[in-house]
């Protein structure tokens, strides 16, 4: 199965996790800041909760695996996880549900591949000579867990080499599929270089995995006059780019956020290299910009599609709910005056750039087309335009029902974002109460991973007939690490939406 993404919400057949390893049970508070981390995380717990997403996304992809690890936890017991563990005998190896880790042990049997990225590897941790013999003359398993962990065996103990790197089970992150190109990360922060590195490894020396595309492999770069400025200059013109803000929304349309994480000058960079790929036949960019704040440092913790008709989104920029609030009292405090213009400091904008396929690309063109009024405003136009959805019938789930204070505690804790497994059937926290009563009010099922498994297992539910659920996941230490089910997925492929 080749790799293809043209939609979020098609039946999704190839996926690529990172089950939560060792590295994230050693979390300090000390370098919460340093690793971009709330909480310390419980891993056994973690580990429990993250085992049964990937139950669930065994089901959906892959039932023959997923019936191996239904037996095997039936005659070794549930808490015998060497099924989730890349490199050992047990694991459950799908080529539908496929572990950075693996990947990366594959990778690590070729010679050249594991020379060049011991290399790297140790040069961005400013490794010695001595530790990166060791590091070339390991064994590839071995070698993968230890470049992923930090972590390497010293004398019956393990000691750090390097920092670990506990935001790989956030594997939106380090690339996306746009239809059948690999649009590769470049970090905005030092705790997840080591990340966007593995993945653009993985993508040039996978046999299997990327063996197709490698010459559709697109990195954004800065200028080569970017060197010879100015440091201020640089942090303003510095290019960072994480998925968790770029959707490949219809087949035509693709949506980049600014944010935290992502750099206005990485906007500007994938503008210019889409439009001159007309192979992709993408002809509409929308920018996304919003406040660089902690609390939305992608815009896939702001909404996701769960269905062609009906979106699930963070009320907090909302502009019909910001209207609504002035009807009944005009607030003044989150303006400053710059000349004649009102700015609020919070702002949301929405830009769109199109560029039909059949007009030749010029990088001096302006392609420039319009700024819509707010988030509905763009969620609405893509049910309408891009998926033949009747005006009306767009439906806008908000976190919480917009209720203070729980909207804004529930987006903290991802109710906005949501895996689709298959249009109208998503993976959400279980945490998110009022954010769950909307989505039964709109007509959803709402069901526990627990449950849904239990069914599955026992085969009294078939995943095809499923529709419109809300499939919930426990999450009281999942949700500590900041991110929910569309940040934990780098789907591969997905069908095309009819």
């Amino acid at each position: 199965m080749k790799n293809f993404v043209s939609n979020e919400i098609g039946t999704l057949r190839k996926i690529l996790i990172h089950s939560p390893d060792s590295g994230i049970g050693k979390i300090l508070p000390s370098k919460f800041k340093d690793w971009l981390y709330d909480d310390t995380v419980h891993l056994p717990k973690i580990r429990q909760e993250y085992d049964e997403y990937t139950r669930l996304l065994l089901h959906f992809l892959d039932p023959e695996k997923a019936r191996y690890v239904r037996d095997f936890h039936a005659k070794n017991g549930i808490e015998n996880r060497n099924v989730y563990k890349p490199g050992k005998s047990e694991y459950f190896d799908s080529k539908y549900v496929i572990d950075v880790q693996k990947l990366l042990g594959d990778i690590l049997h070729s010679e050249k591949a594991k020379i060049r990225l011991v290399s790297a590897v140790c040069a961005l941790e400013n490794c010695n000579r001595l530790l990166q013999n060791r590091l070339e003359n390991m064994p590839p398993i071995e070698l993968a867990k230890v470049f992923i962990t930090g972590l390497i065996d010293e004398k019956n103990e393990q000691k750090f080499i390097f920092p670990p790197t506990p935001n790989l089970v956030f594997t939106r992150d380090i690339g996306i599929m746009l239809k059948d190109h690999l649009l590769l990360s470049k970090s905005a922060t030092p705790a997840r270089m080591r990340e966007s590195l593995i993945a653009k490894y993985i993508a040039i020396f996978h046999e299997n995995l990327f063996n197709d595309a490698r010459d559709k492999i697109i990195e954004i770069s800065e200028d080569s006059d970017f060197f010879l400025e100015e440091e201020a200059f640089q942090r303003e013109k510095i290019i960072t780019i994480e998925g968790g803000d770029v959707m490949m929304i219809a087949p035509n349309h693709l949506i980049v956020g600014c944010s935290e994480r992502t750099s206005k000058s990485a906007a500007d960079g994938i503008i210019h290299r889409i439009f001159s790929l007309p192979d992709l036949e993408i002809e509409r960019i929308s920018i996304v910009q919003i406040p660089e704040v902690r609390a939305q440092m992608h815009i896939d913790t702001i909404f996701t599609q769960v269905r062609r008709d009906t979106w699930v989104m963070y009320g907090g920029y909302s502009e019909k709910v910001a209207l609504q609030k002035q009807d009944i009292k005009r607030d003044y405090t989150s303006y400053f005056k710059t000349g004649d213009k009102e700015i609020r400091n919070d702002q949301m904008r929405i830009l769109q750039f199109e560029k039909p396929t059949s007009q030749p690309y010029s990088p001096s063109e302006n392609y420039f087309s319009k700024e819509l009024e707010g988030l509905e405003d763009l969620l609405e136009q893509v049910s309408v335009r891009d998926f033949g959805v009747a005006k009306n019938d767009v439906k806008i789930i908000y976190s919480a029902n917009n209720e203070f204070p729980y909207s804004e505690r529930e987006q903290w804790t991802d109710s906005c974002n949501l895996l689709a497994l298959k249009e109208g059937v998503v993976i959400g926290y279980n945490r998110n109460d009022k954010t769950i009563e909307q989505f039964q009010r709109t007509g959803f099922e709402i069901i526990t991973a627990k449950k849904l498994l239990a069914e599955l297992e026992a085969e009294t539910r078939n995943v095809a007939d499923m529709s419109d659920t809300l499939i919930l996941l426990s999450s009281s230490e999942l949700s500590r690490a900041r991110g929910g089910s569309h940040c934990m997925s780098c789907p591969l492929h997905r069908d095309e939406v009819s």
